[in-house]
């Protein structure tokens, strides 16, 4: 089995709070994972004195287990992809954990100063090349969006791309997909493929009544567990559950359907 704490959007620089973020570290300490994935929007403005700022709070994770991280389209911003390479790490890279019988793959759906995502066919093909070896559970992390989640507002900036990435999940037989970017913490599955996403993890950009939160993911040869950290508390709740074929989704949040059926807007 492996264990993996997911978290996303600290957007250091912007309504971040270092309380979550020491609550996020003391939790990587008590559970020792073997990986922690970031999946983007480190910083705000992609500024070097803000890369700068937040390394230390890096090196405390590194020196506790393996870490890796991509770029979001915050860190991207002012020429940001320069400097996250220098100070955080590749703006695409991948962590084989041999023993773990694991492969993690992050790529870089961010381009400099542009909302939306895209992988781009050169990207597509590398990716594809790093998964010819036979590997037990297979991981691909990225900052934008690869299907909208409801309740996360209406910007569009999911992956321009976003087919060829789905088709790719179902043709490798891809067992995570681990994204960022609106906040809001959801999964759905797609076939062998559970795409996961994760709320802002230290920082007060949430959006309706969620909580800054954070991932622990346990995955074992298909089979899945995700719970959802509240960074202010650490208390744990049941995100999704995939066992032997079938799969347990709790809700964090009403959708909006539920909220619009119970609005007196509509009542006639």
């Amino acid at each position: 089995m492996v264990e993996i704490i997911h978290i996303s959007d600290l957007h250091y620089g912007s309504e971040f709070v270092p309380e979550y973020m020491e609550n996020v570290i003391k939790y990587i300490e008590i559970s020792h994972p073997d990986v922690v994935v970031c999946t983007g929007d480190i910083v705000h403005k992609g500024r070097t004195v803000q890369f700068k700022s937040f390394s230390p709070f890096l090196k405390r994770i590194k020196e506790i287990t393996k870490f890796m991280a991509v770029p979001g389209n915050h860190d991207a911003k002012n020429s940001g992809l320069i400097y996250f390479e220098k100070i955080i790490g590749p703006r695409r890279s991948k962590i084989i954990l041999d023993e773990k019988d694991t492969l993690l793959v992050g790529i870089c759906s961010a381009r400099d100063d542009i909302g939306h995502g895209e992988c781009g066919d050169e990207q597509l093909d590398w990716l594809g090349r790093q998964f010819n070896r036979v590997l037990e559970n297979r991981v691909i992390a990225l900052h934008h969006h690869l299907i909208p989640i409801p309740m996360s507002g209406q910007k569009f900036t999911t992956v321009k791309d976003a087919g060829e990435l789905l088709e790719f999940t179902q043709l490798f037989e891809i067992d995570l997909v681990l994204m960022g970017h609106r906040h809001v913490p959801h999964a759905y599955v797609i076939g062998p493929t559970t795409f996961l996403y994760c709320g802002t993890s230290t920082s007060k950009k949430v959006r309706a009544d969620d909580t800054p939160c954070f991932n622990h993911i346990f995955l074992h040869e298909g089979d899945l567990e995700v719970y959802m950290v509240n960074s202010t508390n650490l208390e744990k709740t049941l995100l999704l559950e995939r066992k032997e074929g079938h799969t347990r989704f709790v809700r964090p949040r009403r959708t909006r359907i539920e909220h619009l059926l119970h609005s007196p807007v509509w009542d006639e």
